[in-house]
Parts: structure tokens; sequence; C-alpha cells
């Protein structure tokens, strides 16, 4: 498997495409749509979110066995891994992994369907107690934004299967592609005055494109006919087999959505939805500067999965200091350039809609930090097939539930709540025991830091 600086460049060339939506996309949004409107739209990106959660995890195991599979691996276990004999994949034990994809993932996306569909009628309804716009076209945006995700979960492991045979160069030029669709459609839509429906529209062509050109790079010729001669076991055999782990990331998923997603969706009924839209934009571009931070540990994800099989120590000590250096120097240069220009910017271009005050960004900024640092701590372990953590996760995720009901109800910190209840529910335990355990294991020290960092700058 190889994956080196040209996977690099495309991930971040990737990244720079959500950017490039940020700037080109988002404020030609805040200036079309009513503030309204935008807190609406966070309600519909909190349920992408939240969507994910039926993957319950699944995605992740597949996408780390394929990595197995590629890497030699004869037999998957339900923890830890099998001893690699030989370097030659085993197209019967991949053919496996692809048969129990297609089923579940058909199953999630029925139920997900049948779920929203029921209760559209009553959410909806609430929401748009205090809208004072167009109720149709929202009504119409929310039935078609339904169908999209129900398309996302049916096609979700497409990347995830790019990303686990080590295609992360092809799988971000998909990417690339298909996000420049969704901003030129997205944009050609809002103006000829479609409003909200616009960005469900951008969304859905950009996912049909993404899809069928990463189903269509990975079942290549060759792989169509080794897999073709290959034989098969039953598919749900296989998913016995990766069930407790992926349960236990799914539950891991869930903690993660309580603490961020959530708290959108029931926001509304404490705050106004010009509150949520500020705290709904500050997030996204937040969020965006978590992204580019992560980019480099994404991209050689894959590789670590590789190292933890291969019992390279080293290798595995090497990726997670660069990818926390990466991480913290993305947080302070991207982050104080938001607190200190982020609301000029938006006046500057007339937007209807600021982001939060600068305390309150700096506050999120910090929050996300930890908590994506956690996440890297995470997938080290989970690299060798193993989930930690898992009851201290959900407990952080009901407590950051519980801890906004107290403050909306009992407080008037209004948004502050929002910002509150994720960080401290995550750091009282597991936003800091996480990453020291990671630290023990694979004994670093300050000087591995100073190493690793003086040979990255050397080069």
């Amino acid at each position: 498997m190889q994956i080196g600086r040209k996977d690099l460049l495309w991930n971040y060339a990737a990244t720079s495409m959500r950017i490039l939506s940020g700037i080109v996309v988002l404020p030609v949004t805040l200036r079309m749509l009513p503030s309204e409107e935008m807190g609406i739209w966070s309600i519909f990106l909190s349920l992408m979110t939240i969507t994910s959660l039926l993957d319950f995890g699944f995605s992740n195991s597949f996408s780390r066995n394929v990595t197995y599979v590629y890497s030699g691996v004869k037999e998957l276990k339900i923890k830890g891994y099998a001893a690699v004999e030989t370097s030659e994949t085993d197209y019967g034990l991949l053919k496996n992994l692809l048969s129990a994809m297609k089923r579940y993932y058909g199953i999630v996306s029925l139920a997900f369907l049948i779920i929203f569909l029921a209760g559209s009628p009553f959410y909806i309804s609430s929401v748009l107690e205090q809208y004072s716009g167009n109720k149709q076209a929202i009504w119409t945006a929310w039935f078609i934004f339904g169908g999209i995700l129900a398309y996302e979960l049916y096609t979700y492991y497409y990347n995830a299967i790019l990303t686990g045979r080590g295609l992360v160069k092809r799988n971000m030029q998909i990417i690339v592609l298909s996000q420049s669709i969704r901003i030129v459609v997205t944009l050609a839509f809002l103006f000829a005055g479609l409003g909200i429906i616009s960005l469900v529209l951008g969304l859905l062509i950009s996912d049909v494109v993404n899809r069928t050109l990463a189903y269509n790079v990975f079942y290549d010729k060759e792989t169509k006919a080794k897999l073709a001669k290959a034989t098969t076991a039953q598919g749900w055999d296989t998913i016995k087999t990766l069930a407790p782990n992926s349960l236990k990331i799914g539950f891991i998923s869930l903690s993660y959505l309580l603490r961020n997603q959530c708290i959108i969706l029931i926001a509304p009924f404490y705050l106004s939805l010009s509150q949520i839209a500020e705290y709904g934009i500050s997030r996204q571009i937040i969020a965006l500067i978590a992204s580019i931070g992560i980019a480099w540990f994404n991209t050689f994800y894959p590789k670590l999965s590789q190292y933890s099989v291969q019992e390279k120590q080293k290798d595995r000590k090497r990726l997670y200091i660069k990818g926390t250096i990466i991480l913290l120097l993305t947080f302070i240069t991207l982050g104080s350039l938001c607190i200190l220009y982020g609301n000029k910017i938006l006046i500057l271009i007339q937007s209807k809609t600021l982001l939060l005050s600068g305390s309150y960004l700096f506050l999120m900024l910090l929050f996300l930090f930890l908590e994506q640092n956690q996440v890297i701590a995470h997938n080290m372990i989970l690299a060798k097939n193993e989930v930690s953590f898992f009851k201290a996760n959900i407990i952080s995720g009901i407590a950051s539930i519980v801890l906004l009901f107290i403050m909306l109800q009992f407080t008037s910190l209004g948004v502050l709540s929002l910002i509150l209840c994720t960080g401290l529910a995550l750091n009282v335990y597991i936003g800091w025991k996480l990453p020291y355990t990671v630290a023990k294991e694979i004994q670093l020290t300050l000087k591995d830091y100073k190493k690793i960092t003086l040979s990255y700058l050397i080069k």
C-alpha cells in the first residue's frame, strides 16, 4: 500500500474545496438567505450528521478491515488481527466484506427513510411555528433532503472501501470534483432565487457524482474479474465478526452526536433561530478548521492500520506525533485569524448572520481542539482493532444533553450553554484520559516530539 505526499496534497485539495465552498458559497448564502432560514439550514446539517449514527461504526470497521485484507490478512477477528504471512490479497475474504456492506447499508437506508417520513410532520411543524418565511419551500427542501440522506446511507461504504484499499488520492480527486460541482450548482440555483432548496439540490447532484465515481474506481476490471472468481461465505458471518467492535464504535459516535449535533435540534425550543444561526455558522467554520488540522492524520490512517498489523511501533509513534503537532499548529493559526477577522469579513460581504463573540469562539476552538486530539488518540487504538473507553464516551454524551437542559432551563447563559455542555462533558475525563493512555502505550516522551519536529522541519 503506497500512500505518500501526492495523497496528502490531494487530501488538502479536497479540504481546500470545502474552504472554497465557505469562501464562495457561504457569503452568497449569508447575503441571500434570511437569518431564520440559515438557522433552519443549521438544523438540516445537524440531521445529516445525526443520520451517520445509523452507520453504527460499521464503515470504520469495514474500511479498516479492507486495509487488513489488502495487507495480506487471511482471517478477520472480533478483536485484534491475524498475523500477516503474505501480502497477497484474499479476494474471497474481500468478497465477504463487500457482501456484508451491501446488506447492512440496504437495511440501514430503508430504516432511516421510514423513521424520517414518520417523524417529519411532527418535528418540522414544531420548528416552523416561529418561522415567518415561505413554509412550503422549507417542507419541499426537507423531503428532498431526506431522500438525499437515504441515498447517502445506502452508498455510505463507497468512499470507505477506497480509503481502505489505499486509494486515498483517487478518493480525494473524486471529492474535489464533486465539491466543485456542488459549488457551481448551488450558486446557480441561489441566483435563480430558489433559496434553501438551492443548497439541497447542490448536495444532491454532488452526492450522485461522488458515489458513482467512487464505485467505478474501486470496481475496476481487475477487481471485478478476481471477485467474480472468488468463493465467498455468507455475508452475515462477516457482520457477526465485525459487529462487537462496530457497535462499540457506533455508541461512541452516538456520544459525539449527542455532544455536538443533537443540541442544535433541541435548541430551537429555547433559543431564537437567529441565535442558532450564529452558533451554527461559528460551528461550521471551526469544524472546517478542525478538518484541515486532522487532514494529515486521516490521509495516513490506512498506513497506521498497516503498521499495526506489521507491528511497526516506531512508525505508529511517528504518525501520532506528526498528527498532533499539525493539529495544534492549525488551530493556533487559523483559529486566531477566525477570532480577529471573522466578523470583519462577514460585515464586509454584508452578511445577514455574524459569528459569535471572540470569547465564545475561543472556547469553541479550545473544546474542539481537545476533542480532535482525543479522536486521534482513539484512532491509534482503533487501528489495532480494539475499542477502549466505550462506557466513558457514552456517559459523556448523556451528560452533555443533561447539562444542556439544565443550563437552558435554569440559567440565562443562552448560546453559551451550547458551548459549555459539550466541552465540559468531554473534558472532565475522557478528553485527557484517552490521549494519556495512548502516550503511555507508545512510550511517548518530550524528546520524541522534539526529534520528530526537528526532522520534519529539516525536510
